[in-house]
């Protein structure tokens, strides 16, 4: 009699933990899917983690409050969960409103203009139970409320121009010249070194935007120290080619420190592209190299005859 009194409690007891486990099988499984409306998000349940990523601009046309949402999805990286996630949650509906600043928030308020002159905090809510505050300029009007990250402005064309030789990787430049010490009346050659005269394109990212540069050369201007210049629209042709950037010079350079300062200026025409438009023009850009030019005399020696 008392065996089958515990062997039937052993039965009962083990229906029951069945019929507990039947029960809450459903409770667990919704809690590893998406919340249902209104429900907040518990970390640690299995739910989406919704923060949100807050930034304030202001243009001509007002100002505009960017919300980005940030969804931490249980089996994504950095948290704990199953490795895969069927979809993204949709992003949460968010609003913004003036701070109602009370007593007890005036030590916070306070601080955070000062830190953020001229602007006042409005709170930004989230459907999920995300929060933030925004900064904004006042004496705007109310700010609209866009979600998503704010437009990448345009890069500026003047920091291009100013890197555009860095962006293209403008080779090492010089100038050649034969014979390397002149003589007064005979021509002598003179070259571009390490430049072949072609159009020199780069890419690079300035202030976040992806920006292509082409310059092309438009003119090389020599000057020869003597007083004299050359416009030319080629680099010349190294030695022992005839170049056709060619001087004579009528003085020797003793009377100008031993050697003339022969001077070239090459102007390119520059151009760039941001993030795959289309081509807009940037003013011209120059560079100037230079190299000491002796020039000697020609000598005569007269022998007597014994």
């Amino acid at each position: 009699m008392i065996r089958t009194r515990r062997a039937a409690a052993a039965l009962l007891l083990f229906a029951l933990v069945v019929l507990g486990l039947a029960w809450a099988a459903p409770g667990a499984a919704r809690a590893q899917g998406s919340p249902e409306p209104g429900d907040p998000a518990v970390p640690g349940d299995g739910r989406p983690d919704v923060t949100v990523e807050i930034s304030v601009e202001s243009g001509p046309g007002g100002v505009t409050i960017y919300i980005e949402s940030k969804t931490r999805t249980p089996g994504s990286p950095g948290g704990p969960g199953t490795p895969e996630t069927p979809r993204p949650p949709d992003p949460p509906v968010c609003s913004a409103a003036p701070v109602n600043v009370g007593d007890a928030s005036t030590g916070w308020v306070a601080d955070g203009i000062e830190a953020n002159p001229g602007t006042f905090p409005w709170a930004v809510n989230c459907e999920g139970g995300a929060f933030g505050i925004a900064w904004v300029p006042t004496g705007r009007g109310a700010p609209d409320v866009a979600m998503g990250e704010p437009p990448i402005p345009p890069v500026d064309p003047a920091l291009v121009r100013a890197s555009a030789f860095r962006i293209v990787g403008l080779p090492r430049i010089s100038i050649g010249a034969n014979p390397d010490v002149g003589l007064v009346a005979m021509p002598a050659w003179f070259w571009v070194r390490g430049y072949s005269g072609g159009t020199l394109t780069g890419a690079a990212t300035l202030d976040r935007s992806s920006v292509r540069v082409e310059i092309t050369p438009t003119s090389y201007r020599w000057t020869w120290g003597d007083g004299s210049s050359l416009h030319a629209s080629s680099v010349g042709r190294a030695y022992p080619a005839r170049s056709d950037i060619r001087h004579t010079y009528e003085r020797s350079s003793h009377g100008a420190g031993g050697a003339y300062p022969v001077r070239l200026r090459i102007t390119w025409s520059a151009r760039y592209s941001e993030n795959g438009g289309p081509w807009l023009s940037l003013d011209p850009i120059t560079r100037t190299y230079s190299r000491a030019y002796p020039v000697q005399q020609l000598q005569s020696v007269l022998t007597a005859n014994r």
